[in-house]
């Protein structure tokens, strides 16, 4: 669309009427898009022989009715360089206001839909004067810019009768009420093109819009359709810049069309549009403390648009400036705080002193408005995040050198987009890549350090830490911060008294508070060396070693599960494995004021499995032990134990058997994983174990996962549901190998309280794998909402196996 054609567009306004361009330049201003204006354009004041080039006057004249004002210039390029005062007559009183001045930060975009005829012009920020019918000016500057206009914008004329409403049912958890663009009455026959969306929100600035801080909030829908109206009429945009403004009574109202929940690209930050999202307070806090419904609002908002994409607003982002705008060069790369001020980004006093220096708060109050997930919450958002060990992928060149890759759990979805690709190259991670290492061959959450942010401890049970020696193990402990997880805590080796090859310490790990610090601490086993080590989340240091079979011999199927089965205070753990005699024995260590009792572990013969989870089953208040079972009966079970004053209790507890629910066959391998959460919020625990062996129509071993719901008796066959990728409405298509359900986690990805469900199929697409997410809620499983995250979504080679390990 040309100049011409956009301009006719834009002729018939409904909402409101720039009574544009008092002209003070020496050309005619008409424009078509100002043609059909009340006063039209006219021809500017002359400048008189030996007046003053870099002064430009406009005499006291009447005007048609307006209610704010503003100043622009032909070249959006160019700067003022200099002042521009106004002074203007109230309608009400007949009196002459006391001359102000126009804030002049306002820049054109730096790129988008503006820039499609060129007919942008630069200016001042709009003022808001309340009713008036007349204005004087006086301009001031080294060289002044051609095409210099007053515009007058009347935001009432023609405009129906709006109130501001809130936006009605939320589109995604944790969104605050926020007036539609219907609710203050915008004109969308103004805005000629569609919008243009970015790939995220990495930040969002906040702005003040200067002007007075002496309206009513009744009045804050006027305002707002005086800014767009400026934006569209004045400036040449297509649409108003921001993309939220907020009031002083904390109401926060949708600017730019495209939609809140998505990434619109604004005009608010020259050098910083994209990727961003604009906030404006309508006031000038340079002369007003914001109220602490402002402060509230612009937390709450920041909060929620950020935890879209898996972003704790209390971080900090690096990001690229777009162009050169006065303060930063195009291509400098910044640190930016994930809420910024204008002014961060822009040479400007934005959003003025007072507001800027509430910043600090906001954050804190953003940080505050997301609860952090109980477990998993490595960049404490208010979401868990979704760690996959990939061991068998390339790093650095080397086959199965391994990596783990966190992808931060996000509103509606967890968010690949920021995900964060981890190997023994990242800076921070101890140690470096080796082929065969198997970084990401065990993963598990904790917070070691106390700092309220999850860590996660990785296993690379390849390690080679002695000079010619191999397949030692070792542990990487990386620290969860605001920006997500980072290095810098150190490797974890076995004692160099017994450090010996093929141990692979750490092909099996655990986290929990054994000593009741507050803070977690580690469990880990040396299968190849057959014992198990307890070692102080805080300072690292080991316990006296369990040595878990008497023969000697190298363990397999090794699987732990920790949590307070006596209830005492301190969190126990409970280790299944088989011995190289066949064997699966169940060893259970009790905690105390000095962690994990190492010294008297109980071993109950024949009880163990292939996979343990631990959660309050009954509801009783003492942690309860699933064991799963993949080869044992008809297609696999899985058998469970009570927790209880003495500990785990062997009989009473329900065993359930794939047998029992319709559907399963022999080979099903039911409970070859488990995991465990309270999916339907009725206070019991459930059970999703995994049944990767599962016939699905004709496909073989296409895997599924069983849901078993808690209750007063412990977990139940009765409304057991199985999860396919042939259910109704779950994306994708169940095929032979697939074998999902290889791992499963339940954990609240998407901040609402929920646990969301999380399936491992490493067998997808000959051997790639992939993982496979869907959303809990109030009302159940979402199969809809199924996500899948595979090599590219997780940054890994080809024939990985992504899905076999999941962080628990």
């Amino acid at each position: 669309m040309g100049p011409a054609a956009r301009g006719a567009a834009r002729v018939a306004l409904a909402a409101a009427v720039v009574l544009s361009a008092i002209a003070l330049s020496e050309r005619t201003g008409t424009t078509a898009a100002h043609t059909a204006a009340p006063w039209g354009a006219l021809r500017s004041v002359a400048v008189p022989a030996g007046s003053d080039p870099a002064r430009r006057v406009l005499p006291a004249r009447t005007t048609e009715p307006f209610r704010m004002v503003g100043v622009t210039w032909s070249d959006a390029r160019a700067a003022l360089g200099g002042t521009a005062k106004i002074r203007t007559r109230s309608a009400t009183t007949g009196r002459w206001s006391p001359w102000r001045d126009l804030e002049l930060d306002v820049h054109a975009p730096e790129s988008g839909p503006e820039h499609a005829d060129g007919g942008l012009r630069g200016g001042t920020q709009p003022l808001w004067v309340g009713p008036s019918d007349g204005v004087q000016a006086r301009i001031t500057g080294a060289k002044l810019p051609a095409g210099l206009r007053v515009d007058l914008v009347d935001p009432d004329a023609g405009a129906k009768e709006s109130a501001p409403a809130p936006a009605g049912a939320a589109t995604a958890a944790g969104q605050p009420d926020i007036v539609p663009r219907s609710g203050w009455g915008a004109d969308e026959s103004m805005v000629v093109d569609p919008p243009t969306y970015t790939t995220d929100t990495k930040a969002v600035f906040v702005h003040h819009t200067a002007g007075t801080n002496d309206y009513t909030c009744a009045e804050s829908a006027s305002i707002i359709r005086g800014i767009f109206v400026y934006h569209v009429q004045s400036n040449g945009w297509n649409d108003i810049g921001y993309n939220f403004l907020v009031d002083k009574c904390g109401t926060v109202f949708e600017g730019r069309a495209g939609g809140v929940d998505k990434p619109v690209y604004g005009a608010h930050t020259y050098g910083f549009n994209t990727d961003t999202s604009g906030v404006a307070v309508l006031g000038d806090y340079n002369t007003a403390t914001a109220p602490q419904a402002v402060r509230d609002s612009v937390a709450k908002l920041a909060a929620w648009k950020l935890g879209l994409y898996g972003i704790n607003p209390s971080g900090t982002v690096v990001m690229a400036a777009g162009a050169n705008n006065g303060k930063y060069t195009q291509g400098q790369l910044v640190t930016l705080n994930r809420i910024s001020g204008h002014r961060d980004g822009y040479p400007t006093e934005c959003p003025g002193e007072n507001l800027y220096g509430d910043l600090p708060a906001i954050r804190t109050l953003a940080t505050a408005a997301n609860s952090p997930a109980p477990t998993g919450d490595m960049n404490r958002d208010g979401h868990a995040d979704l760690a996959a060990g990939v061991p068998k992928a390339t790093a650095n060149g080397l086959a199965a050198a391994g990596q783990v890759t966190v992808v931060p759990g996000a509103r509606s979805a967890s968010y690949a987009g920021n995900k964060a690709v981890i190997t023994q190259e990242s800076d921070g991670v101890p140690g470096g890549s080796e082929a065969g290492d198997g970084f990401g061959s065990a993963a598990a959450y904790g917070d070691f350090d106390h700092d309220g942010y999850q860590d996660l401890v990785v296993a690379s049970p390849g390690e080679e830490v002695t000079a010619g020696a191999s397949d030692e193990g070792a542990l990487s402990l990386l620290r969860g911060t605001a920006n997500g997880l980072a290095g810098q805590a150190g490797m974890v080796n076995e004692p160099s008294g017994v450090r010996a090859s093929a141990a692979r310490f750490g092909a099996a790990l655990a986290t929990g508070d054994f000593d009741g610090d507050g803070g977690d601490d580690i469990l880990a086993v040396a299968p190849g060396a057959a014992r198990a080590w307890a070692i102080d989340g805080a300072n690292r240091a080991f316990s006296a070693p369990v040595q878990l079979a008497s023969d000697g011999g190298a363990l397999s199927d090794t699987d732990i599960a920790t949590g307070d089965f006596d209830r005492d205070g301190y969190e126990d753990a409970a280790l299944t494995f088989r011995t190289a005699g066949g064997a699966t024995p169940l060893v259970v260590l009790r905690g105390s004021a000095t962690g994990l009792r190492t010294d008297a572990p109980a071993v109950l013969d024949g009880a163990g499995g292939r996979a343990l989870a631990s959660a309050d089953l009954n509801g009783d208040g003492y942690a309860d032990l699933a064991v799963g079972r993949p080869d044992v009966g008809d297609g696999g079970e899985v058998s469970t134990f009570h927790g209880s004053a003495d500990g785990l209790t062997t009989t009473g507890a329900p065993v359930v058997g794939r047998a029992e629910i319709p559907g399963g066959e022999s080979g099903d391998r039911l409970g070859a994983s488990l995991a465990v959460g309270d999916t339907d919020g009725d206070g019991y625990a459930d059970l999703l174990a995994g049944a990767p062996g599962e016939d699905v129509g004709t496909a073989t071993d296409a895997g599924a996962a069983l849901l078993l719901h808690g209750g007063l008796d412990g977990v139940t066959a009765t409304g057991a549901a199985v999860y396919d990728t042939d259910l109704a409405g779950v994306p994708g298509a169940a095929e032979t190998d697939d074998r999902l359900g290889s791992a499963v986690a339940l954990a609240d990805l998407t901040g609402d309280g929920r646990p969301d469900l999380v399936f491992g199929a490493d067998g997808e697409n000959a051997g790639d794998g992939t993982v496979l997410t869907l959303n809990g809620g109030p009302d159940g499983v979402v199969p809809e909402s199924g996500a899948y995250y595979g090599p590219t979504a997780l940054g890994t080679s080809a024939a990985a196996g992504i899905g076999g390990v999941l962080a628990k």
